[in-house]
């Protein structure tokens, strides 16, 4: 079931790009590997530093996989895991736009006779990584709910 979440997102992307006048060319624009490596870059070490990389790992197999729970703690380790996660995700894509923001906005003012082209790219450079922040974001959270569901399971049992 998790599949459809993912499905679903892909398809909304896909519907954005394709009512665009460049149709599915613009696709590429979505991507952008250094956005993506800074969420890499930013979430797994405060995953590890919080001592929850494990459980993070874990509620992917807890959740997708077939996986049972040993015990009601391991589930809410998993579940605080992806918790942080989804938080760490929003906080590190704005502070990655505002720090886009800041570079756009620094060599605008350092560079003469800069044209507004330059002054959009920048800023949709910008916000591609709060994108990808509320995109994984929207992954986690029916992880996290089918913790909290399995937490509530364990517990009537």
């Amino acid at each position: 079931m998790y599949i459809l979440a993912v499905i679903g997102v892909i398809l909304a992307v896909l519907l954005n790009t394709v009512i665009t006048e460049n149709g599915l060319a613009s696709a590429i624009s979505y991507f952008d590997a250094v956005s993506i490596l800074q969420f890499v870059i930013i979430i797994i070490p405060i995953l590890a530093a919080s001592g929850l990389l494990k459980d993070f790992n874990n509620a992917f197999k807890l959740t997708i996989g077939r996986k049972k729970a040993d015990s009601i703690l391991q589930l809410k380790r998993a579940k605080e895991a992806v918790k942080l996660a989804g938080k760490t995700s929003l906080a590190s894509g704005a502070m990655a736009t505002c720090c886009g923001f800041i570079i756009n906005a620094h060599n605008c003012i350092t560079s003469t006779g800069t044209d507004i082209n330059s002054l959009v790219a920048g800023s949709a450079a910008s916000l591609i990584t709060m994108f990808y922040g509320l995109i994984l974001y929207l992954f986690l959270l029916p992880v996290k709910s089918k913790l909290e569901v399995r937490i509530s399971d364990f517990m009537q049992d």
